[in-house]
C-alpha cells in the first residue's frame, strides 16, 4: 500500500486543510485452463487470462482523521476492477461461457466509521463475519475455480451492503465482530442479515466461530455447496415463495502453525426451513519448502433438498504454491478438482502473479 498526499479541493475549501488519503489496490492476473462436465452430454473447456487467486482486482481509497481523545474518523471507498477485461478463450460446446469480470467498477468494501479504545464501528458495505473465518482456515487462500474448501452456504462469505459492523479490540487474544445488514426492499427486511464472529489467537493457534441469519426475498434461492463456473453453480435446494424464510448458517474451525507446517480444519453449513441443507468439512495443510510455500485443501460435503432427501454428495481437492518476489508481489500456481455426484466435475489449473500497492 502506498500513502500519497492528495489535495482534495472541496475539503480544502471547507476546512482550509489537506486530506491525507491512502491509495491502494491489488492486481491479480493468471493464465488458466478449465474443464467443466455438467452432464453426460454437456461438457465444456476453455482457457483464458484473468484474476485466479484473489478472485478480482481491486482499487481503493482510504482516509483517516484524528478527532482527539483517542478517537479517529475512518473512511474507505473500494472498487472491483479488472486488468484483463474478462475471460479470453473458447468453449468446446455451443454453451457460452461468460465472465462476471468486466471493466465497469463495482462497489467493494466501502464505509465510514469511528474507531477508538472501544474498537471500531463502520457504516457501509463490509465482508460478512463468516468470510474471515473461512479465509483464515483455507491455506490455499480461497483461490477461484475448484470447489475445495469450506464451500457450504455461499451467502455467508459475501458482502453485506447497507450494514453496521462492529470490530472489538483484542481481549487476551479474543476478538468479536458483529454485523447487522439491511435489505434493499422497501421495508429493508428482505435480504437483511445478522451475523457475528468470535475468534481467538494465541501463538500458533487460531480458532473461530461464525453464525448468521439471513432473511430471503421472494426472488432468492438456496443453492448447493458445489462451486462450478459462474454459469454452473450448485443445485437449487430451496426456492423462496415469499419474503421471510430464514437461512441459518455457521462456520467454525481451528488452525495451528507448528513452524514446519500449518494444519487446519473447519466446517461450514447452512439450512432453510429445518430441512434444506448444505455443508462441507475441510482439512488443510501448508508448509514452506525452501522459498516456496506449498498448500493443500481437501473437502467433502452434502446437499439436502427441502423434502429432506440427499441431492448430491460433493468432494474437492486443491493444491497451491506461492513464491514471494517481494513483500507486495507474489507468484502462484494452483490446481484443483471438484466433483458433485457421479457425473459433474470441474478441474482448473492456473499460474499467475499478483501485486498489491
Amino acid at each position: 500500500m502506498k500513502k500519497t498526499l492528495v489535495a482534495v479541493a472541496a475539503m480544502a475549501a471547507v476546512t482550509g486543510a489537506m486530506a491525507q488519503v491512502t491509495i491502494g489496490g491489488l492486481v491479480d492476473v493468471g493464465v488458466y485452463s478449465l474443464a467443466n462436465t455438467i452432464s453426460a452430454t454437456s461438457k465444456n473447456s476453455y482457457q483464458g487470462v484473468g484474476a485466479r487467486n484473489n478472485g478480482s482486482d481491486e482499487l481503493f481509497f482510504m482516509a483517516s482523521e484524528d478527532l482527539g481523545n483517542g478517537l479517529k474518523a475512518n473512511a474507505r471507498l473500494g472498487f472491483n476492477v479488472t486488468a484483463t477485461g474478462g475471460n479470453v478463450g473458447s468453449t468446446t460446446t455451443a454453451t457460452a461461457i461468460t465472465s462476471a469480470n468486466n471493466n465497469s467498477p463495482t462497489n467493494r468494501i466501502s464505509y465510514v466509521g469511528v474507531s477508538g479504545g472501544f474498537g471500531e464501528i463502520q457504516l457501509g458495505q463490509q465482508w460478512k463475519p463468516g468470510f474471515f473465518t473461512v479465509l483464515a482456515l483455507d491455506p490455499t487462500g480461497l483461490t477461484t475455480g475448484s470447489g475445495a474448501g469450506l464451500v457450504g452456504d455461499g451467502s455467508m462469505v459475501a458482502y453485506t451492503a447497507n450494514s453496521i459492523t462492529y470490530n472489538s479490540p483484542s481481549f487476551n487474544g479474543f476478538g468479536l465482530n458483529f454485523q447487522k445488514g439491511y435489505g434493499e426492499n422497501a421495508n429493508h427486511t428482505g435480504g437483511s442479515s445478522t451475523g457475528y464472529r468470535v475468534d481467538y489467537r494465541n501463538g500458533g493457534l487460531y480458532a473461530a466461530y461464525s453464525a448468521q441469519t439471513a432473511i430471503m426475498t421472494s426472488a432468492d434461492t438456496f443453492t448447493g455447496n458445489w462451486i462450478g463456473s459462474s454459469t454452473y453453480a450448485g443445485d437449487t435446494l430451496y426456492t423462496a415463495s415469499g419474503n421471510g424464510a430464514q437461512i441459518k448458517s455457521s462456520a467454525y474451525g481451528a488452525s495451528y502453525d507448528f513452524g514446519l507446517a500449518k494444519v487446519s480444519m473447519g466446517y461450514n453449513t447452512g439450512t432453510v426451513g429445518g430441512t434444506a441443507k448444505n455443508g462441507s468439512t475441510m482439512y488443510g495443510l501448508s508448509a514452506p519448502v525452501g522459498p516456496v510455500v506449498v498448500a493443500a485443501t481437501f473437502s467433502s460435503g452434502q446437499q439436502i433438498v427441502a423434502t429432506g432427501a440427499v441431492a448430491t454428495n460433493t468432494k474437492g481437492q486443491r493444491f497451491a504454491a506461492f513464491y514471494d518476489l517481494s513483500k507486495r508481489t507474489q507468484l502462484y500456481g494452483v490446481s484443483g478438482t471438484s466433483t458433485a455426484g457421479s457425473v459433474r466435475k470441474l478441474t482448473e489449473t492456473a499460474i499467475g502473479i499478483k501485486h498489491s500497492f
